[in-house]
């Protein structure tokens, strides 16, 4: 990893409406474009999800996260490209802390589940 290179986590909702073949054709180009200027090291695609509000009328989306390293000059026009898609819903990128463990979403739920239990059992 070079200094221009930092940490970050990208999470997509694609559209549904599209279709699952289509809807991995998207995934796929996403991955080539952090490949071009960066590397993914964790994926984690958590699949059809219900949305939290409606989105361009749409209640349920399809979720995938991928924390990869990227050369900071060319996040802009990443965040461009994802931005002029019309097959995603929405993205977010956030700037990863140096120490960053990433874990899956079926981990943070397991973890969750596995706390609420020692609570039960405490009291």
């Amino acid at each position: 990893m070079t200094e221009s290179d930092n940490k970050y986590e990208l999470m997509v909702i694609v559209d549904m409406s599209i279709g699952q073949a289509k809807i991995d054709k998207r995934l796929e180009s996403i991955r080539k474009q952090i490949n071009k200027d960066g590397k993914i090291f964790f994926e984690d695609i958590w699949g059809e999800r219900d949305l939290a509000y409606t989105i361009k009328k749409m209640d349920r989306g399809y979720y995938a996260v991928f924390n990869f390293t990227f050369d900071t000059a060319e996040m802009k026009e990443f965040e461009t490209s994802l931005r002029l898609e019309t097959e995603i819903l929405r993205h977010l990128i956030v700037k990863l802390p140096l120490n960053y463990e990433p874990q899956s979403l079926e981990d943070l739920q397991n973890a969750h589940l596995e706390e609420k239990e020692a609570e039960k059992a405490e009291k």
